[in-house]
């Protein structure tokens, strides 16, 4: 029913506003006039271009002056996002049996995390300001993900040779730590309405479960290490294409 630019522009509108900090119902009404308004114009023979009237970034940024920030989201999902990030990066040593906390870490992992946050909402906003590609999208995704891990990275690798650290898990501990990690991605899963953030950890954690439980040398559980990114990556791209294929679908129609 609506051209495929046109599909695309309601797509990157709804990323901005709700990287913006606006109420995801205000979203959805706001997007579902504007596809109504859409269909009526086009079957007149006008372009996205004429209607918008100006570029999508001055449309985009004019739709956001007059929506609301939703405070009260932020303040619910923040949270959500930065124990989201901590979850990934510790279950890993949970697992193994090697968690500990230096005093660095203990700093550095919210700071990092809100450093993330805000990676993840600039690039965000840029990728739906800009309108690009589901393609591109995932581009940008991968880049915000690299730059975080990279970070987190440097904080858990470098905090070891610059200081000791003050705390060592026992068992019970890095049991509950996984069994809570654990919980935040079922929290997460249902936050952002998806099963990626259950399969993704999952897959990514396969390599520690096989260092702490199995007899296999070191070069063998890095080969499994491989095949689970490579998993994610064709599993996400998988993702992609059906998501691609809907959205033609619908145009089609």
């Amino acid at each position: 029913m609506l051209t495929t630019k046109s599909e695309n522009f309601i797509d990157n509108l709804r990323l901005y506003l709700i990287t913006s900090g606006k109420n995801e119902n205000e979203v959805k009404d706001v997007t579902d006039e504007l596809r109504d308004h859409l269909i009526e114009s086009e079957k007149s023979g006008k372009s996205i271009d004429e209607i918008i009237e100006g570029t999508p970034e001055a449309y985009m940024e004019s739709i956001k002056i007059e929506m609301k920030t939703d405070y009260i989201s932020l303040v619910k999902n923040i949270p959500i996002f930065i124990l989201g990030i901590i979850a990934y990066f510790i279950m890993g040593p949970s697992i193994r049996g090697e968690f500990e906390l230096n005093i660095i870490q203990l700093i550095g992992f919210p700071i990092i995390s809100v450093i993330g946050l805000l990676i993840y909402v600039v690039l965000f906003q840029q990728a739906g300001k800009k309108q690009y590609s589901l393609k591109k999208l995932f581009f940008i995704g991968t880049i915000a993900y690299s730059s975080v891990t990279i970070l987190f990275i440097f904080l858990l690798l470098g905090s070891t040779f610059l200081v000791e650290p003050f705390y060592k898990a026992s068992p019970i501990v890095n049991l509950a730590i996984i069994t809570m990690c654990g919980a935040v991605f079922i929290l997460l899963s249902f936050w952002g309405k998806t099963l990626s953030a259950i399969w993704i950890p999952a897959l990514l954690f396969i390599p520690d479960y096989f260092y702490k439980f199995s007899n296999y040398k070191d070069e063998t559980i890095l080969i499994i290490g491989a095949a689970s990114f490579v998993l994610i990556f064709i599993f996400m791209m998988l993702n992609l294409l059906i998501i691609d294929r809907v959205r033609k679908a619908k145009v089609m129609r």
